[in-house]
C-alpha cells in the first residue's frame, strides 16, 4: 500500500486504526471504542473546539466491502468558545454520526485519487474525517443566549449591564450644521428686529 506524506496533527496521529485484519476479507468487521485527549487548540479555527486535553469519545465499526474499510460511528465531545455577540464563554456537546470509506489505493483510478479517502498502510486515518464531523455540528455564531444583546458598536460596553446604554453620535457629513439647531430661538427673534 502507498504511504501519506502529508503532515499530521496529534489528533490525526492518535486516530489512527490497523484494519490489517480486515484487508480483503469482505464481510468481516470490528467494532471500537476509543478515547483521546483533544490536542492544543487551534489559533485562528472554529469558534468552538474542543479545550486542550478533554475527551474525544469515538465508537467506530470497521467493515471490510469489496472497494476498501468502510468505517462509520459517531464522535461524542464538549466544545467551548465565546458568544459571538458579547463574548461571554459559552459550551455545546456534541455527539454525531461520520460515515467514510477508505478505498484500496488499487482499485482508484490515478485521476480519481485526489478527490478519494484512500487505505494508507493498512491502516485508517480518521482524524480528518472526526475534525470534519466536529466543525459540521459545531455552532458557528454560538450564542450564550438567543436574545443576548452583545456589546456597544462604539466602545466595547457589555449591553447586558445597562441596556439603556448609548451614544449621540452625529454623521460627520452633517457635523457643521449642528450649530445650527443649538442656537436659542430668541435669539433669531432678536436679530429680526434688529433688521
Amino acid at each position: 500500500m502507498t504511504t501519506d506524506a502529508t503532515p499530521t496533527s496529534p489528533l490525526d496521529d492518535a486516530l489512527r486504526f490497523d484494519a490489517v485484519d480486515l484487508v480483503g476479507r469482505t464481510g468481516t468487521h470490528r467494532r471500537v471504542e476509543h478515547t483521546v485527549p483533544a490536542p492544543a487548540r487551534e489559533a485562528g479555527g472554529l469558534a468552538m473546539q474542543v479545550a486542550e486535553g478533554d475527551p474525544i469519545a469515538i465508537e467506530l465499526e470497521l467493515e471490510s466491502v469489496v472497494e476498501g474499510i468502510y468505517a462509520h460511528g459517531t464522535v461524542t465531545a464538549h466544545l467551548e468558545g465565546e458568544c459571538s455577540r458579547c463574548l461571554d464563554p459559552v459550551d455545546q456537546d456534541i455527539a454525531t454520526r461520520f460515515d467514510e470509506l477508505f478505498l484500496y489505493p488499487e482499485k482508484v483510478k490515478a485521476e480519481e485519487r485526489e478527490d478519494s479517502v484512500l487505505l494508507v498502510d493498512d491502516e485508517v486515518r480518521l482524524g480528518p474525517v472526526v475534525r470534519d464531523a466536529l466543525a459540521m455540528e459545531a455552532d458557528e455564531r454560538p450564542l450564550c443566549r438567543e436574545d443576548c444583546p452583545g456589546l456597544c458598536a462604539q466602545c466595547g460596553f457589555r449591553m447586558e449591564d445597562d441596556p439603556d446604554h448609548h451614544h449621540e453620535v452625529i454623521d460627520e457629513r452633517f457635523a457643521a450644521l449642528k450649530g445650527l439647531f443649538d442656537e436659542d430661538p430668541k435669539d433669531d427673534d432678536a436679530q429680526d428686529g434688529k433688521a
